[in-house]
């Protein structure tokens, strides 16, 4: 008897189900629900002696705590000497002077916490037990740190090979020559990584750009997690609160010159068996200004994701590629439009045409 209630509930609820989707027209998109309201978090802050500006948001639903020192400083045309910043960001955590990098290393893994190093800045995090611990580490790997010249020849040998594998790559292709089309040789947007430009680099290159442009006065340190602002504003003083001021250079660079017309560049790769087909354009759309999000929404309608134009046409209704795409991007100096795709080697022509990128 059970069983025949259970089945008969089944069946009514089945019948339910099917009667609701009946009524459901699929021939018209749902209508949009309110737009959610964006709720930024209260934050202090305060500013060191040495001008090293610190933000402090608390929020102590997890027992966490995140540390992100960013420079704040133009972006530099680094020439024939292509990769001398990103090297000095990977070496600041390969050894200071009181630790290895093995050292750094262990100590980090033993306290379950992450620290790295870029050419812009460091970022730490973990179990807010281990505050002080962790900002002692980045503080060291901060100030303190050493370029040692093993180190740089390991990143130097891995960089060489990655530059080897970018050749049979036809996206590291299509971007190399991107960069070049768009921006130019006396754009920082416009640098290209080439054996050439690595061989140049040395390990003086980069405790150069090190001691010139990490200085605390250009540097904002935003800390975010299981902390009041009274333990960080104590802890940075302890830690940060000796490390040099300085004078740091500013860049400014020209918006680059607009394409005339329709310009078709050509990279080519013999027997491939697809070819990469990007269409981009230089723009100037700064961030924070009134045009990024009706633009960030065109472009959603145009390629991004499956429900993208692109999509639909070059993939679900031509079956020329897996995957066609679009970005806007906006930028203080300059942003770009792109859209692409890979495509079948045979319908290259076709995928720019014929309700391809062409319109």
């Amino acid at each position: 008897m059970k069983n025949t209630y259970r089945l008969f509930a089944l069946f009514i609820a089945i019948c339910f189900v099917i009667s609701a989707s009946a009524q459901v027209d699929r021939t018209k998109a749902p209508a949009a629900g309110p737009a959610p309201k964006i709720q930024i978090g209260d934050y202090d802050s305060f500013t060191l002696k040495n001008g090293l500006k610190v933000l402090v948001v608390e929020n102590h639903k997890l027992p966490k705590v995140e540390f992100a020192l960013s420079l704040l400083i133009d972006p530099i045309v680094e020439g024939d000497k292509v990769g001398y910043t990103s090297f000095a960001g990977d070496l600041m955590d390969r050894g200071t002077i009181s630790r290895t990098a093995n050292q750094i290393a262990e100590e980090i893994d033993f306290i379950g916490a992450e620290l790295g190093a870029s050419s812009g800045g460091v970022q730490a995090g973990g179990l807010s037990r281990y505050k002080e611990q962790i900002l002692e580490l980045m503080a060291d790997v901060t100030l303190n740190p050493i370029f040692p010249q093993d180190e740089f020849d390991k990143i130097v040998k891995q960089t060489l090979s990655g530059i080897q594998a970018d050749k049979t790559s036809p996206k590291s292709i299509a971007k190399n020559v991107r960069r070049k089309v768009l921006y130019g040789d006396a754009h920082p947007y416009g640098d290209v990584m080439t054996e050439g430009t690595l061989a140049n680099v040395t390990l003086e290159d980069c405790k150069s750009y090190y001691a010139n442009y990490f200085k605390p006065n250009v540097a904002v340190l935003a800390i975010v997690g299981d902390i009041t602002t009274k333990e960080a504003k104590k802890l940075v003083k302890k830690y940060f609160g000796k490390w040099e001021s300085g004078t740091v250079a500013k860049h400014t660079y020209d918006m680059p010159a607009k394409i005339e017309g329709k310009r078709v560049v050509l990279a080519n790769k013999d027997a491939a068996p697809q070819s990469t087909v990007q269409v981009v354009y230089p723009i100037n759309l700064k961030k924070g200004t009134a045009d990024v999000i009706p633009v960030s929404v065109m472009d959603a309608m145009l390629g991004r994701g499956f429900a993208g134009l692109l999509m639909k046409n070059l993939r679900e209704d031509k079956a020329y590629t897996y995957g066609a795409y679009s970005s806007i991007s906006a930028d203080q100096l300059v942003g770009d439009f792109y859209a692409g795709a890979e495509v079948k080697a045979n319908v290259t022509d076709s995928a720019f045409i014929g309700n391809g990128f062409g319109n």
